[in-house]
């Protein structure tokens, strides 16, 4: 049973690179859903492939806890399972809730996994990657939450991308602002993660850099 069981979880870590495509697609037709507002049957479709992919998503996490099942008997095993796997239990828990849609990036940022596992992986990813995806799902989750709401300021994609870089890098203009809830949350959500990327971003950096000098000196 062991041996399958690990055979089971090799298996699934061959697909990290569709795991990562279907993560773009899911993003992708949500984004597609709000920016051109199909009408309801191609919508119906879009939204029908993307419960789809999140269900891929779903079952793949339980074969990984059924893989590891022995060791979820213990606290420790599930805590080691939950450190292991926390990327994929979020991917699968957060996007259900409709008011933490922009969380959906997490199920992209879950298929980069692989890639987070050196520091200059880390590093490509985060400053590639990571903050572009931030700014884009900010921006299609607050323009699908203003653009029908009175008032708004927000109703273009365009008003949206400027919205999120000025809220992510904390500068706040003032010019485009959130007036629902949903909004308002989603703002909240930025700007907490967006200081800690940046934070995140530096710290890297200058590990990076300390390393190259470290490198220099015992080449010398």
């Amino acid at each position: 049973m062991a041996h399958i069981e690990g055979r089971l979880e090799t298996f699934l870590d061959r697909f990290e690179l569709a795991w990562m495509a279907l993560g773009f697609v899911y993003l992708g037709i949500y984004a597609y859903g709000v920016i051109a507002q199909p009408g309801e049957d191609t919508l119906a479709v879009l939204e029908a492939i993307n419960l789809l992919i999140y269900g891929i998503f779903a079952v793949e996490l339980v074969l990984r806890a059924i893989a590891t099942r022995k060791t979820l008997k213990s606290l420790a095993g599930v805590f080691a399972f939950v450190k292991k796997y926390w990327l994929s239990i979020f991917a699968v828990i957060l996007p259900a809730f409709r008011t933490l849609r922009v969380l959906r990036v997490v199920i992209v940022i879950r298929a980069l996994e692989p890639f987070l596992v050196k520091r200059t992986h880390k590093l490509t990813v985060v400053t590639l990657v990571t903050i572009p995806l931030l700014l884009f799902t900010s921006a299609v989750s607050v323009l699908e939450a203003e653009q029908n709401a009175e008032g708004a300021n927000i109703v273009t994609f365009g008003d949206a991308m400027w919205w999120a870089l000025a809220s992510v890098t904390t500068v706040g203009y003032g010019d485009r602002f959130p007036v629902t809830d949903e909004g308002r949350l989603i703002a909240t959500f930025l700007m907490i993660v967006g200081i800690g990327l940046f934070g995140a971003l530096t710290a890297l950096l200058a590990a990076w850099v300390l390393n190259e000098e470290k490198s220099e000196v015992a080449g010398k």
